[in-house]
């Protein structure tokens, strides 16, 4: 396989740059997108008992990616449910479904090993051991489990051989190393207070929300050196006490190469805690604005998308919420604050009546700047709702706000180039035209032709996997850092690719969007330019380049491995622009 080796280490680059000049195209191609589910094989049926199983019965679904066999193409998980609750172990239970590398996949559930029944809620890929092998993680009511990757296409649960005893209501999951030990650490967020008892007491139809419940605090699992994991969220000061999370996400956001913390919670404030570095944390929340600031009430925060969506170098947030409720952009100042960019940023304008849920920022036609995707979709049926009405008495509270229908449309944002979106759903064929009771969202390259199709786990309308056919795209690069000889885990890795003038930030981590934690490539969007002027490399826990690479050629997915790209393939040849 081709490499590319260093020129060295590029001295005094500060990780902050310059704000792009705008979108590299005058008239940019319309981004399309066909639902392939059907003739990609993607064939599952996901059911749950909405009659008895109230709030907990609306919140699965799952669908990350992620590489799980080495082959170059991302392979995707679906997390089941409870059909009938008094039968959990029946099913549907997850399924995970092999990329044979053209787009199509095989279902390979049942000689993998995996077993993952009952009230599943997420799911993450995750390389918890930096052998270069991804392991899946599902959180859930009850249990959060750990799936080994053997290595040989089967998984085995070494969930109590590890250490996680975690049986709370857990959605979300953040991965990241947060003492510095290079070992990867696991954030599990949990929401309510409930179980499977508790749920089943209430009266058939009966409406549950989330202030009918306390919160649950989070668990930080970190990782020893003999694999094993210590509970340490108290020690840590990382509790999210009683905030009824649903994500979360480890990223550095203010570019000293520590691992930081986001969690987004239910009518609860959203939560920025500041890595030290040692393994404990520092609660900004309010310094930095990274919460409730300026609401008379916190919002129903869900879904969480991480992106430099105006080119100045450091991470913007996106956070989707509620019916009625916009969802808040938060726009990263110099590593400092968090302004309040949802005007601005024109994803919502006004109040945007849909309940969503998985987002994620990425280029779609492949210009350089980052666009918006969601999904959508209501926690009931209207008949639900409507029973619901009369049992609860005196309103629904939330369930009241925006739009009603189960069913609800996927969403498109376009980056013009500075931060700003124009909504571009209705010209983005099937993507556009879909209805579904959306949850997890999952995006990234699927068909290997340089263009990210999004994946979409729902609890009503099938879950879908819609192809990117946008035409006239540009170029592209992509990089997947993967762990070396040292075994130290390449979360929080940092590429920053120069070409044609712009210049493009990223890190590597755990993609959060909503119970979804793919673990996919870096992808940089190039325009009309064939060949990367500069690619440098920053390490985890550290601030400055440790590797550049000049004359990088463009539409191929590299390896990041021991200080060199390795090829590991290039685009197909019908496709590469």
């Amino acid at each position: 396989m081709t490499s590319f080796r260093p020129l060295g280490t590029g001295a005094g680059l500060a990780l902050a740059v310059v704000l792009a000049a705008g979108p590299l195209r005058a008239s940019p191609p319309e981004i399309r997108f066909d639902d392939v589910t059907k003739r990609a094989g993607v064939r599952f049926k996901f059911a749950t008992d909405l009659q008895h199983g109230r709030l907990v019965a609306t919140m699965g679904g799952a669908a990350p990616m992620g590489d799980y066999d080495g082959d170059g193409f991302l392979d995707l998980f679906l997390t089941g449910s409870v059909a009938k609750w008094t039968n959990p172990d029946a099913g549907p239970c997850g399924a995970l479904f092999h990329n044979r590398g053209d787009g199509t996949f095989e279902d390979v559930t049942a000689r993998s090993g995996i077993r993952s029944c009952g009230w599943a809620m997420g799911a993450s890929w995750v390389d918890l051991d930096s052998e270069g092998r991804l392991d899946l993680v599902v959180t859930g009511l009850g249990r959060t489990a750990i799936w080994k990757n053997c290595g040989d296409g089967t998984f085995r649960d070494v969930t109590e051989a590890r250490g996680i005893d975690a049986t709370k209501f857990a959605v979300g999951l953040a991965a990241g190393d947060v003492n510095g030990d290079g070992r990867v650490d696991l954030y599990i967020v949990n929401y309510l207070d409930s179980d499977v008892e508790r749920e089943m007491s209430y009266h058939t139809f009966q409406l549950r929300m989330p202030d009918d419940y306390a919160g649950q605090d989070a668990m930080l699992y970190v990782q020893r050196e003999d694999g094993t994991f210590e509970e340490r969220a108290a020690a840590a000061a990382a509790l999210n006490h009683d905030g009824k999370g649903l994500g979360g996400v480890f990223f550095d956001y203010n570019g000293d190469g520590k691992t930081d913390l986001y969690i987004t919670n239910d009518r609860t404030p959203n939560v920025l805690y500041r890595g030290r570095g040692d393994g404990t944390f520092e609660d900004v929340t309010v310094e930095t604005g990274a919460g409730a600031r300026d609401q008379k009430s916190p919002r129903a925060g869900m879904g969480i998308a991480v992106g430099d969506i105006d080119g100045d170098g450091f991470p913007d947030l996106l956070v989707t919420n509620f019916g009625g409720e916009p969802s808040t952009v938060y726009r990263n100042v110099e590593g400092a604050l968090f302004d309040d960019w949802t005007d601005a940023s024109n994803v919502t304008p006004g109040k945007l009546p849909w309940v969503e849920f998985g987002t994620d920022f990425v280029d779609l036609d492949n210009d350089g700047a980052l666009d918006l995707v969601a999904t959508s979709g209501h926690l009931v049926p209207r008949i639900f709702l409507f029973i619901g009405r009369l049992a609860r008495g005196g309103g629904r509270g939330l369930y009241d706000l925006g739009n009603q229908s189960y069913r609800q449309p996927m969403k498109v944002w376009r980056n013009r180039g500075d931060g700003r979106f124009d909504d571009v759903t209705e010209g983005a064929g099937d993507y556009g035209r879909t209805k579904i009771a959306g949850r997890g969202l999952a995006a990234g390259d699927l068909d290997g032709d340089g263009l990210v199709d999004v994946a979409v786990a729902a609890v009503s309308g099938g879950n879908r996997l819609f192809r990117n056919r946008t035409e006239g795209a540009g170029h592209f690069l992509e990089i997947l850092p993967v762990a070396g000889s040292d075994r130290r885990t390449v979360l929080g890795t940092k590429v920053i690719v120069t070409s044609g003038g712009r210049r493009q930030v990223q890190e590597f981590l755990l993609r959060p969007s909503y119970a979804s934690g793919s673990w996919v490539p870096l992808h940089f969007g190039l325009g009309p330019k064939a060949l990367v002027d500069r690619v440098e490399v920053i390490r985890p826990g550290a601030t400055e380049p440790s590797s550049v690479f000049e004359n990088v050629f463009a539409d191929r997915l590299y390896l990041l491995r021991e200080g060199e790209l390795v090829l590991q393939r290039e685009a197909r040849k019908e496709t590469t622009r």
